[in-house]
């Protein structure tokens, strides 16, 4: 006998209870779709970058710091940094922040290479700010074909 059939026995009848499941998938579904529409999300901080025109890139000589990045090795996740012409390592980074004199300290330039770890440009940029340098660029380095 199938479900929710009634047979007669006697003088009474039985019927097993049905549920639709339908309107309940409805329900639950409906509850889901209004608690994702209704949801707010924090906005996470970031770094604030003013990105430069469109058009031809300048060819000016940077006025401040110019800090190369090279793509990193293998073996080493870190690229190797040159800082106004002079090879420094991170350690190292925040005492020649502190030394530069005040005329190039208000403004670093970041040249770095494709490769290199967000990671290791965050911590430079952090570096730069304690040392009390406000103004960070970035620069591109452009393609030879």
């Amino acid at each position: 006998m199938r479900r929710g059939e009634t047979r007669m026995r006697g003088s009474r009848k039985t019927s097993s209870p049905r549920i639709n499941m339908a309107p309940l998938i409805d329900c639950v579904f409906l509850l889901l779709i209004f608690f994702m529409v209704s949801t707010t999300f924090a906005p996470m901080p970031g770094i604030r970058v003013k990105l430069p025109p469109p058009g031809r890139p300048s060819t000016t000589k940077p006025k401040g710091l110019v800090l190369q990045i090279a793509d990193p090795e293998p073996g080493n996740p870190y690229g190797v940094m040159i800082l106004n012409g002079q090879v420094v390592d991170m350690p190292t980074l925040f005492d020649r922040f502190m030394n530069a004199p005040q005329t190039a300290k208000n403004m670093l330039i970041i040249q770095a290479g494709r490769k290199v770890l967000h990671q290791q440009i965050v911590e430079v940029i952090d570096l730069a700010k304690r040392a009390g340098i406000d103004k960070i660029g970035f620069a591109v380095v452009a393609r030879t074909p």
